[in-house]
């Protein structure tokens, strides 16, 4: 689940890639072994808490798997990566998830447009020793090729922060407001506008192929959408921003105390060039709300964060003191050389903004720029101590 879509980072010969094997389970069996894969990459590996996860069999199912269309990756009889996409009217959806992804504001329009279908994706994951495999890429392309197939307008979806990176790299778009999923953390909301043409261009999208193929390619859904969720395209996103305009904009939360390198004690010692293009290659801006829980104890990090501006409050134990987080301090583990579990419990008191860096991006990022990175791990290390 945690590989970079773009072609040049697909690291596959041709031969392997025709190896990996994209179908849909229909019987049982399959399913199972879905499910199965599913308990080991989200509560053995990532150590997910999900409530609905049966210990006994060592599987994970959810109430909107029995309408589901489970895409499966193998190699050989090996199962190896899944996803699952529910497509089918909003009223079919639950509530709470109809709710938190805001599917109500899309009842009308899909009505009045003649595709009233739209589509939820979840569940994408790959095995840990194929992520830097085709297999993510080919279930994702296979679920752009149902949406396409069923005339589906808007695919919605959420995912950790650590993940907007490789949803927007795809041709997501972010909208609505964070929410929490107990046992996963606290996650963001975003859509794909299956006919989207200029933005899956624009972000250089793995569909981008599929989508030019197409005869029925209708502007209406990306122009109703934009105009319902203006505030999307104040949204940073990380494929469309500039380098320099990022640098802008974290240098605007510290216009007043100076530049980034000097109030991000995790940049000291790199040069303003150094600091601009680490951020670039391997962060994401993301808006927070107050009351989001940030951070949720006992998960695992894959990242590292960093507080631009607005408060939070770190919560260690019921017992001990409540503290602080001041801006340009990190927060949180440090999940950038590998997973780690959360010993603390972040909320946001104030609407805050922070830099989250994917610890997949920093290990590309410290082959390309050692040094740079050499640094960043130190710094780490010293404030650590």
């Amino acid at each position: 689940m945690r590989m970079n879509l773009q072609e040049k980072d697909i690291c596959l010969s041709a031969d392997q890639e025709v190896s990996i094997q994209i179908g849909i389970a229909e019987t049982d069996a399959e399913k199972e072994k879905i499910f199965r894969l599913r308990y080991e990459i989200y509560i053995e590996e990532l150590k997910r808490k999900p409530n609905l996860a049966n210990h006994r069999s060592k599987q994970l199912v959810d109430e909107i798997d029995h309408w589901a269309i489970l895409l499966y990756a193998k190699v050989g009889t090996e199962y190896i990566g899944t996803m699952r996409v529910n497509i089918g009217l909003i009223d079919d959806f639950p509530s709470d998830l109809a709710n938190v992804l805001l599917m109500n504001r899309f009842r009308d329009f899909c009505k009045s447009s003649g595709h009233p279908l739209v589509a939820f994706s979840s569940k994408l994951m790959v095995s840990q020793q194929y992520r830097n495999s085709a297999a993510l890429h080919l279930l994702s392309a296979k679920g752009y090729e149902l949406y396409c197939n069923h005339h589906v307008q808007f695919n919605f979806g959420g995912c950790n922060f650590y993940l907007l990176r490789l949803y927007e790299q795809i041709g997501c778009r972010r909208f609505g407001r964070n929410f929490e999923d107990p046992g996963y953390g606290l996650l963001h909301p975003f859509i794909l506008l299956v006919d989207d043409l200029d933005h899956l261009k624009a972000v250089r999208s793995p569909f981008l192929r599929k989508a030019r193929k197409r005869h029925e390619l209708n502007s209406s859904a990306t122009d109703w959408f934009l105009k319902e969720f203006p505030e999307t395209v104040r949204i940073t996103n990380s494929q469309l921003v500039t380098e320099k305009e990022l640098w802008t904009i974290v240098s605007n939360h510290f216009k007043d105390l100076g530049s980034p390198e000097n109030n991000i004690p995790l940049l000291q010692g790199l040069s303003e060039a150094e600091a601009s293009i680490f951020l670039y290659r391997c962060g994401v801006i993301v808006q927070c709300h107050s009351g989001d829980r940030i951070i949720t104890r006992e998960l695992i990090s894959e990242e590292l964060n960093i507080l631009l501006s607005g408060k939070l409050l770190i919560s260690h134990n019921p017992l001990q003191k409540k503290s602080l987080v001041i801006p340009g301090k990190h927060f949180g583990a440090i999940g950038l050389s590998e997973p780690i579990t959360q010993g603390v419990d972040v909320e946001a008191v104030t609407p805050a903004v922070i830099v989250v860096i994917a610890r997949q991006y920093f290990r590309k990022f410290s082959v390309a720029y050692p040094d740079i990175a050499k640094v960043i791990l130190q710094n780490l290390q010293m404030q650590n101590l």
